[in-house]
């Protein structure tokens, strides 16, 4: 089909099935449709070299838009210029000329926005295009309108403060935290270049507010825990979702160690996953040790569903591969996504590790079994070695409590609520 209106564009959609698809729009220029919107795209030769220029975002550039920047650059191409390239020299244009302008437009050139872009300049040349545009935004929007204009030889400490506390108390504390360090760094480069004798930042922690901890969102009533474990079995999603699903309230996991994890990592025979230290939430030196591994007693149930899941991903690395190929794992939000698309928006993967948690302090098992089973446990690789003999017995029972507890749930089983407390 070739596209030759709006209507049509608006109306294309992707394939159940299907990962992308191209619509021709004539003249060379197609419509690339993937699960993260509708781009044009327009494919060359330049230099004997197959290349791709970006025309820009459906519905933010329409078909029309999209014809008059394919002929720009048809112009380019016929006069021996490649696009990109030109788009490349134009943002390092846009940064000069940004700096230009300052040096001509304030008296003291050395602003702080001035000298932000040059450390952006010189920083950019290690960072992707996605990681460039997030720093400047993110100064753009959060720093530059309040201090971007000031010298930065006459930038006070109580003004950075001012700054980044009035981000912290409007809810983005992680942002804060962020602009903190790259307002240090862009400092520290203006030190160095002799714009500054000293930085003005001592501990930016002391001024910031500490922010509120919140819980990953976890369901604690064992009446929709067992609705919730039925929604999982009559959920319509990709099969190996749907196993995602079923697994991962057995296994009282991380989701990232879940959703990485590889075949080579199971002994199905012997019912035991081992995480390898280098796939565990530890410190980098820790992630450096094989000792430090955390092993997961699989219940038959587990087993099971892994077997199941063995058959259709088990040729492969990832035992939940992306749907996007076998080369990557499942994304992050894939179980997030599956869970609100069932309508339980108070739950999410990583919440079942609560779940487990205080159902099991309920129902009196130990707590340092228990504590070992979610790996909270020393990073003392000696100590490490003793808890594993210690509990791996017990986990092993414990593990297949757990399941047989979540299948009495899941049958409608009037059990004792998670969460109450005993007198």
């Amino acid at each position: 089909m070739i596209i030759s209106t709006d209507m049509q564009v608006k109306a294309a959609q992707l394939p159940d099935g299907k990962t992308k698809v191209k619509f021709s729009a004539g003249a060379g220029l197609y419509l690339l449709i993937n699960p993260s919107g509708k781009y044009w795209k327009y494919a060359y030769k330049y230099d004997g070299k197959r290349k791709e220029a970006s025309l820009g975002v459906y519905p933010n550039t329409s078909l029309k838009a999209a014809k008059v920047k394919l002929q720009a650059i048809k112009v380019l191409l016929s006069t021996g210029i490649d696009p990109n390239q030109q788009k490349k020299e134009l943002r390092q244009a846009n940064i000069a000329a940004a700096i230009q302008k300052k040096e001509t437009s304030i008296a003291d050139s050395n602003t702080f926005e001035v000298v932000a872009y040059e450390w952006l300049d010189v920083r950019s040349a290690e960072w992707v295009d996605s990681h460039y545009r997030k720093q400047v935004g993110r100064l753009q929007r959060h720093i530059f309108p309040v201090i971007g204009s000031i010298p930065i030889s006459q930038l006070k400490r109580d003004q950075i403060a001012d700054v980044l506390i009035f981000i912290s108390k409007s809810g983005s504390h992680d942002i804060a935290r962020r602009m903190t360090q790259v307002t240090r760094n862009i400092l520290n480069y203006a030190c160095n270049r002799g714009l500054i004798e000293a930085v003005p930042m001592g501990d930016m922690k002391a001024v910031l507010p500490v922010p509120v901890s919140t819980k990953m969102p976890a369901i604690t009533d064992a009446t929709r825990i067992g609705l919730l474990l039925r929604a999982i079995h009559g959920y319509d999603g990709s099969f190996v979702v749907c196993q995602a699903l079923k697994l991962l309230p057995l296994l009282a996991v991380r989701a990232g160690e879940f959703r990485t994890a590889e075949w080579k990592e199971f002994d199905l025979d012997a019912a035991l996953w081992t995480i390898p230290a280098a796939h565990r939430k530890l410190p980098k030196l820790a992630k450096e040790n094989p000792v430090n591994v955390h092993f997961v007693p699989l219940s038959k149930q587990a087993v099971v569903l892994f077997k199941e899941l063995q058959e259709v991903t088990g040729r492969g690395k990832h035992v939940f591969p992306s749907v996007r190929g076998d080369a990557r794992p499942m994304s992050e939000n894939a179980i997030n996504v599956a869970l609100h698309a069932m309508g339980f928006d108070d739950m999410v993967g990583h919440g079942w590790r609560s779940v487990f948690s205080t159902s099991l302090n309920e129902q009196g098992f130990n707590p340092d079994a228990i504590e070992r089973q979610l790996a909270h446990v020393e990073r003392n690789s000696v100590r490490a070695a003793y808890n594993r003999s210690d509990y791996l017995t017990e986990r092993t029972k414990m593990m297949q409590h757990w399941s047989d507890y979540l299948d009495s749930l899941c049958a409608g089983a009037d059990v004792i609520s998670i969460g109450r407390s005993h007198g």
